[in-house]
């Protein structure tokens, strides 16, 4: 039995997608505080106050601080990619008033992509510095944001036929497997950089890059790119832990493991098999899937952050699971049970009245900041997701992974090679 009342979710997906659509698709981030007008200095970019400002407006800023310093509401180009495919799947669940929604995105994805780079390509609205990550300029290209924005421009190339978002979906392939950094390549083995000015080793930002890769090997019968998914998909699954999750990356600073970067490695997993229909890393992608489900949940479905604690409770852990638990549901029976859970659970605990979504609870107090690209634009991709997946379950389901074609051409890139991995 779905756990669900339909009626419910359309209602949120309705008052959601009013909040989002009256506000242009513009808001406020919580790494945008250097946007303000007055820390646009060169002091305020050099790394310790850099650092200090960004994180003052991700942890206790909220909308006080950002009217205070004026920072504008902007447009994410990943949180118009999340909303692009939102509109996708409710054109596939029978939403017939979207399209010029969806062309819409489209034509400021091409305005805002990433300035001074030949392909296609997207990064945040923002600088952004960190101790533990790269140092991005505003709109630098990162192939996290290249990679919501190209899935959501393939998802419209086939829900709308629309040729010239495929181009973009190609023209972005392109950029992954030629500008970003092989931070590590071997035979059998790729790790792809955050961005083409790094060599960083995260595993979530490269399997994402890997199974991206895979569905425009499919679509463009390009061999090299399915062979690029395989070999990064496979640097994924040697750093697999016992347990069955990831570490955030390979730095000792990077040794985290939290819950919705488990999930994007586990949906590339997933998204690799049923583009290429290649079983390969299945048993990895069902270890982590139990672990996932048992390491990062309450007893009463609430999300958690990490893996060892549970707060804050974060939006964007919210979002992930429902879409998670939807995109599982093909292999796991209770999974889109538990999306519904999920979902009931932050209707009743992060949301609010105007139909937007909270930030994050703490065990004492509620960051009630509604964030464009971190909550709103994820919970709407979110809810979509659950909205067609569950009128799938209702439908009767062929069960096949990848399609003939895409199986074939998989099967001749790697005829004849070694399919076992290596130490880099």
């Amino acid at each position: 039995m779905i756990l669900g009342e339909p009626d419910s979710l359309i209602q949120a997906i309705g008052s959601l997608r009013t909040w989002i659509e009256s506000r242009q698709f513009a808001g406020y981030d919580p790494f945008d505080l250097l946007n303000s007008p007055y820390l646009n200095a060169s002091w305020a970019r050099k790394p310790l106050p850099g650092i200090l400002l960004i994180q003052l407006g991700k942890r206790m800023g909220g909308l006080r601080l950002r009217r205070l310093l004026k920072v504008p509401s902007s447009r994410n180009p990943k949180a118009l990619g999340l909303c692009l495919s939102a509109y996708c799947d409710l054109a596939r669940a029978g939403y017939d008033d979207v399209s010029d929604d969806a062309a819409w995105l489209k034509s400021e994805l091409q305005r805002i992509r990433s300035p001074q780079e030949s392909d296609y390509c997207w990064g945040y609205d923002w600088d952004y510095l960190s101790l533990r990550g790269s140092r991005l300029p505003a709109f630098s290209p990162n192939c996290i944001a290249t990679c919501f924005c190209a899935i959501a421009l393939l998802e419209m190339g086939e829900v709308f036929k629309d040729a010239e978002a495929l181009d973009m979906v190609r023209s972005a392939a392109h950029f992954m497997a030629s500008r970003l950094n092989r931070s590590v390549e071997t035979e059998h083995e790729i790790c792809f950089s955050y961005t083409p000015n790094d060599r960083t080793l995260i595993y979530n930002s490269s399997a994402l890059v890997g199974a991206f890769l895979a569905r425009a090997g499919g679509l463009f019968a390009n061999d090299d790119y399915l062979v690029l998914a395989r070999k990064a998909l496979a640097f994924l699954e040697r750093a697999q832990l016992p347990t069955g999750g990831w570490h955030y990356g390979r730095l000792r600073r990077q040794s985290w493991i939290d819950s919705f970067h488990t999930s994007y490695n586990l949906c590339a997993l997933l998204d690799y098999q049923q583009a290429t229909g290649d079983c390969s890393f299945r048993e990895t992608m069902l270890r982590g899937h139990r672990y996932y489900q048992t390491a990062f949940f309450t007893s009463d479905g609430a999300p958690r952050y990490f893996h060892d604690r549970t707060f804050p409770i974060d939006v964007h852990a919210c979002a992930q699971a429902i879409l998670h638990f939807a995109a599982f549901s093909a292999l796991d029976s209770s999974a889109l049970d538990r999306a519904w859970q999920t979902f009931h659970w932050a209707m009743r605990n992060m949301s609010a009245t105007d139909g937007s979504f909270y930030y994050q609870r703490h065990r004492l107090w509620t960051n009630r900041t509604p964030y464009m690209r971190w909550g709103q634009a994820w919970m709407f991709r979110a809810l979509t997701r659950l909205l067609l997946v569950s009128k799938q379950h209702r439908k009767p389901q062929t069960g096949s992974e990848g399609t003939a074609e895409s199986r074939a051409r998989h099967a001749s890139a790697w005829k004849g090679r070694d399919k076992t991995t290596e130490s880099p």
